[in-house]
C-alpha cells in the first residue's frame, strides 16, 4: 500500500526531529524569488525552536530573503548499506525539512548569543571568547533567524529480519 510506506518513514516525535537538527553540522537553505529557486549549504544552530545561521550581509541568499522571507531548510545524515546485488543496496538515513520565515536578528545581545552558540557547536568552548566588540568590528556579518512554521522528519524504514 503506497500510504503505508510513507507512514513508516515519517518521524512523528518532535524530540527526534529536534535531535536530527541539533546533531547535523551542515544544512541546506532554499530560497526562491520569482521563478528562481536557490539552494546553499551552510553551518547553523538550532535552539529555542528556531534555526539560526550567520552570513555576509550581501549575496544571493540575503538578497532573496529580503525579497521573499519564506524559506525551506533541510538537514540529513545517513549511510549506504551494501548488499550482494545492486537491488539489495539501501540508504539508512534521517532527515528533517523546516519551512518558515527568515529575518535578520537586529538585537545586539541576541546576535552575540547566537554567534556564541554557533561557535560552540563547531568549536566547543570557543564561544565564550566572543565579545560585543567582535560583532562591532565586523558590520558585514548578519545573524539570520528562521521562525519555524512546520517541521517534518523522515527516516529509513525498519526492515523486518530476513
Amino acid at each position: 500500500m503506497p500510504g503505508m510506506r510513507r507512514k513508516e518513514k515519517e518521524i512523528t516525535e518532535k524530540a527526534v526531529i529536534e535531535e536530527v537538527l541539533r546533531e547535523n553540522g551542515v544544512g541546506r537553505l532554499a530560497t526562491a524569488v520569482n521563478d528562481h529557486p536557490y539552494v546553499v549549504p551552510l553551518n547553523f544552530v538550532y535552539f529555542d525552536g528556531k534555526v539560526f545561521f550567520h552570513s555576509h550581509k550581501d549575496g544571493t541568499k540575503m538578497k532573496n530573503i529580503a525579497e521573499n522571507p519564506r524559506v525551506c531548510f533541510e538537514v540529513d545524515s545517513g549511510e549506504i548499506v551494501t548488499g550482494e546485488k545492486p537491488c539489495d543496496f539501501t540508504w539508512k538515513y534521517r532527515s528533517v525539512i523546516v519551512s518558515g520565515k527568515a529575518h535578520i536578528v537586529t538585537d545586539a545581545g541576541k546576535r552575540l548569543a547566537v554567534l556564541k552558540r554557533l561557535s560552540d557547536k563547531y568549536s566547543p568552548g570557543k564561544g565564550k571568547l566572543l565579545t560585543a566588540e567582535d560583532m562591532e568590528k565586523n558590520p558585514q556579518l548578519v545573524i539570520v533567524e528562521i521562525v519555524v512554521d512546520e517541521m517534518t522528519g523522515k527516516k529509513s524504514p525498519v526492515k523486518p529480519p530476513s
